[in-house]
């Protein structure tokens, strides 16, 4: 099955960044191919991710790291603005929570995250994706797969 996780946040530390780095490894040994939304710029860096993907450059740039592609990470281009649930500092982002931000921030975020997932579900068949937290990644699958989507949306 070819999976697309929306998390949206790093891939390491605690809390939902543990926990979707986990669920990314677990279907991978479980067969899956895994298609992990964040924004882990050392993804490269983390022995189970097979290739990472950017708009750095304005368009998709997926590298291989390794021959056999378990786990893409893709880092949507969202500028330097971070928005949190909770305050935390992130190391080259300006995080700031929701409440913080202005409307037009807060669109641009969303925004951002519905064209890369748009673009990542037209260069794969996906057969599920599922959203982290229950505010942001629903709205961004839903704008961004909504129903001209065949596989199933959920939000974790």
């Amino acid at each position: 099955m070819r999976v697309l996780v929306f998390h949206g946040y790093l891939l390491r530390g605690t809390g939902s960044n543990v926990y979707n780095a986990a669920l990314a490894r677990a279907l991978a040994a479980e067969g899956h191919e895994v298609h992990l939304l964040c924004q882990d710029r050392q993804a490269a860096e983390l022995s189970w991710v097979d290739a990472v993907g950017d708009w750095d450059r304005g368009e998709l740039q997926v590298r291989e790291l390794r021959s056999q592609v378990r786990i893409t990470a893709y880092r949507p281009d969202i500028g330097r603005v971070l928005p949190l649930y909770v305050a935390d500092d992130y190391e080259g982002f300006d995080a700031r929570t929701f409440h913080e931000l202005s409307d037009e921030e807060v669109e641009f975020y969303v925004d951002s995250n519905v064209r890369a997932v748009r673009e990542v579900a037209e260069r794969v068949d996906l057969d599920l994706a599922l959203a982290n937290h229950a505010v942001m990644g629903p709205v961004i699958l839903a704008r961004a797969l909504g129903g001209d989507h065949q596989g199933e949306v959920g939000a974790g």
